[in-house]
């Protein structure tokens, strides 16, 4: 067995080591013990080989079939950190690229392109031999990465998050769309990645108003959005449907006004969602110098695209019948259309979509864009900028 000579010390070569040096950073089991292999019959009979060297036969191996991959410097034989510590004022937390990951998807990045940055600096700092780094430091080393592989917009957006932190005001996210969209789904997954602590939906609310507001005092509340016309008198020229509609959401937007209230008091980000978000009943506007108020409405382009979500909401909730759905399908998409036309009268983004899969990434990004528009975001980008030249 060849015996590696670095300085003083006298490591002898095992494959073991270099394979497992390997995985971390990306190789396949199999690509990684080819390369351990290659490195194994180079060395022939050789008693030692200096640390110059065996660098250089590990590149050589690697080089011949496996270009693509970031190895570092090759020291495999080198004790590696176990815990790289993420510095903050506020206290420290060891490095986690899973959690690096989701932070990165706020930018507007797909899952996997987020993982293989992050999983791109976890083995830079390894390779560094770093134990500490500066949260800033990180964040400045996750954009340089991020414009470098991809775009400058998202690398902006992902340093957008980052400054976001440092304002004392809170967002409000509110995802409006009819029955079925995937709205409560998005603000789950939307909450998780931005590390949104509330999660509110306007059906939650109503329920909460039916056990306190008697059937015969507002009818419209004990009722399907999209069945309320029945127990609503016409009102002048809008459709039967859209007006039964509206008289449901005007009760419940008072719930979501106070929702949004008590946020600001308290300083609480949340994410609200539901069909009964229409912007004209909500006036916005009355909160905007109080916290960041991001609304976006969510659409399904097409009949197929409704049936295949119902389907899909019932076999993972048997009591939401598709049928029961399906059944009121016209009447939905009537609301669907209202909500999207009276959206985009009031310049409120619309996301429509065959399917609720991937949107996460795609939302974030909008909301990220209507952030940018704010002065406090620009003045904390601004910062944070200085705070980086300044370090």
């Amino acid at each position: 067995m060849a015996t590696i000579v670095d300085g003083k010390k006298r490591i002898p070569f095992m494959r073991g080591m270099l394979v497992h040096y390997l995985i971390e950073r990306g190789f396949s089991y199999e690509d990684a013990r080819a390369v351990a292999n290659a490195v194994r019959a180079s060395l022939g009979k050789a008693e030692s080989v200096r640390k110059k060297d065996m660098v250089q036969l590990v590149n050589s191996a690697i080089r011949k079939g496996f270009d693509t991959y970031e190895v570092g410097d090759l020291i495999f034989w080198e004790r590696q950190p176990t815990t790289i510590i993420v510095e903050r004022k506020s206290g420290s937390r060891p490095f986690s690229k899973e959690l690096l990951s989701d932070s990165i998807q706020a930018s507007g990045l797909a899952p996997d392109q987020s993982y293989e940055i992050a999983q791109t600096i976890e083995a830079r700092l390894i390779d560094q031999r770093r134990q500490h780094i500066a949260h800033w430091e990180l964040e400045d080393l996750t954009a340089e990465l991020i414009e470098k592989s991809f775009d400058e917009s998202f690398a902006e957006r992902y340093r957008l998050w980052r400054a976001w932190g440092d304002v004392d005001k809170p967002l409000i996210i509110l995802i409006g769309g009819a029955s079925g969209v995937g709205k409560t789904t998005l603000a789950i997954a939307l909450a998780n990645l931005l590390d949104i602590p509330r999660v509110v939906a306007t059906d939650d609310l109503r329920q909460v108003m039916r056990l306190t507001l008697a059937q015969e005092l507002v009818p419209a509340l004990h009722t399907s959005s999209y069945t309320a016309w029945k127990v609503v008198p016409p009102i002048g020229h809008l459709d039967a449907v859209v007006a039964g509609f509206r008289e449901q959401a005007r009760s419940v937007c008072v719930g979501v006004k106070a929702i949004i209230s008590r946020c600001i008091e308290e300083n609480t980000s949340v994410i609200i969602d539901g069909v009964h978000l229409i912007s004209d009943m909500l006036d916005l506007e009355e909160y905007a110098g109080d916290a960041f108020i991001t609304p976006i409405c969510l659409g399904l382009s097409g009949r197929d695209a409704f049936e295949d979500r119902f389907a899909q909401r019932a076999s993972e909730a048997p009591s939401r019948s598709a049928h029961r759905y399906m059944k009121h399908l016209e009447n939905i998409l009537k609301i669907q259309d209202y909500l999207i036309e009276t959206s985009a009268a009031h310049g409120i983004p619309v996301i429509t979509t065959t399917s609720v899969e991937s949107l996460t990434s795609e939302v974030a990004m909008v909301v990220s864009e209507q952030l940018q528009e704010q002065e406090e975001i620009r003045k904390a980008l601004s910062a944070a900028r200085k705070k980086r030249t300044a370090n």
